[in-house]
């Protein structure tokens, strides 16, 4: 448990003397976010620790560079959970890297994301100064709007030092049903479920396979499995754990990896032979060889967007483009918190930070 808050800051303000790009690294577990990372390395594992712990009003402080891995060993111990099951990746997935990307698990679409918990960060800005937004409740809007900001904001913004969150307590019971079926049989399903309030905490198809977790009280989920029907998957964890983190064998399939975000409503994406669907058909993973320019109009079509995970050429873009406005407003808030573009120039887009140098 150490606090480098002053060493982080030397840095900043030695970067910003010398004009030198920045790049904030926690675990490096989702270095494949993004374009390629450029900058002089700055290490947050070291700022680690758990500031402060209310297990009965349900909030963590903890600094960025602590590990999910220890916060969820933390909350287990009272029964308790972090809210969007940020991946732990091994172990070594950070509680700022997990918020910088904003990346989250299966029980996302129905008990809400990392960034939905923020209650509060600090950060260091591009000035060298350490602020502080919201707090451990919920009471300043402005100041909880702009830690909000932070959750996938690739350290566009700042360094996050400091993070306050909401947990929730772990259901009773958990079982996950297992029903084969093709994929548009699958979308049909889990909307059909979604829509009459079954106690649902992930779905997800893969090869052929509907599976559907449910999460509550003992007597709700065995209740709600008998009437559903299908099978109980045997460890079910590890196949929860091997789609957020990456591990499940689809994701080793050929192809770039791109995530398309669209209405969960969306027929299956038929011309893509290697897909998995999640968070009730609200994602599709899929792999492919064609352009991120190529998928843009589909995503559009479908009321989303789609980003590319995986791309041996990560100097092209990564992520959807913006419109003119969204773009103009991205850029007024990089100038705002970081007016040098120290933090991870280039990380989303180029001209977030990287044309500007």
């Amino acid at each position: 448990m150490a606090d480098v808050t002053h060493s982080l800051i030397e840095q900043v303000l030695d970067a910003k003397a010398s004009n030198t790009p920045l790049n904030l690294i926690g675990g490096n577990t989702k270095h494949f976010m993004g374009r390629e990372a450029v900058g002089q390395p700055v290490s947050l594992t070291n700022h680690n620790g758990i500031i402060a712990y209310h297990p009965s009003e349900l909030v963590i402080t903890a600094r960025s560079g602590t590990r999910i891995a220890e916060l969820q060993s933390v909350l287990a111990e009272y029964n308790q959970m972090l809210v969007g099951e940020p991946p732990a990746f091994e172990g070594k997935a950070t509680l700022g890297g997990s918020l910088a990307c904003n990346i989250n698990g299966a029980s996302r679409p129905f008990h809400g994301s990392l960034r939905d918990a923020i209650l509060g960060v600090k950060l260091i800005n591009g000035l060298g100064e350490h602020l502080r937004f919201g707090g451990q409740v919920m009471k300043n809007v402005a100041g909880y709007d702009l830690s909000r900001l932070q959750a996938g904001a690739m350290g566009a913004l700042g360094i996050v030092t400091e993070v306050s969150l909401r947990v929730m307590p772990k259901p009773e019971q958990v079982e996950t049903l297992q029903c084969h079926m093709d994929a548009q049989q699958a979308i049909t399903k889990m909307r059909s479920l979604v829509a009459k309030g079954y106690p649902l905490s992930g779905a997800a198809w893969v090869e052929g396979c509907l599976y559907l977790r449910l999460a509550g009280s003992e007597q709700t989920v065995r209740s709600t499995a008998q009437e559903i029907g299908g099978e109980t998957l045997q460890h079910q964890s590890l196949f929860w754990r091997s789609i957020r983190n990456f591990r499940h064998p689809f994701f080793s399939n050929s192809g770039k990896l791109y995530r398309f975000s669209i209405n969960p409503a969306t027929p299956h994406l038929v011309q893509y032979e290697h897909s998995l669907i999640n968070w009730a058909g609200n994602i599709r993973w899929v792999k492919t060889d064609a352009t991120l320019e190529a998928l843009v109009p589909l995503a559009e079509a479908h009321g989303g967007h789609v980003a590319c995970y995986s791309n041996e050429n990560r100097q092209q873009p990564c992520f959807h483009p913006l419109s003119p406005t969204h773009q103009r407003l991205h850029q007024a808030l990089k100038a705002a918190f970081d007016p040098q573009s120290l933090f991870n120039p280039g990380r989303m887009y180029s001209w977030l930070g990287e044309n500007s140098r």
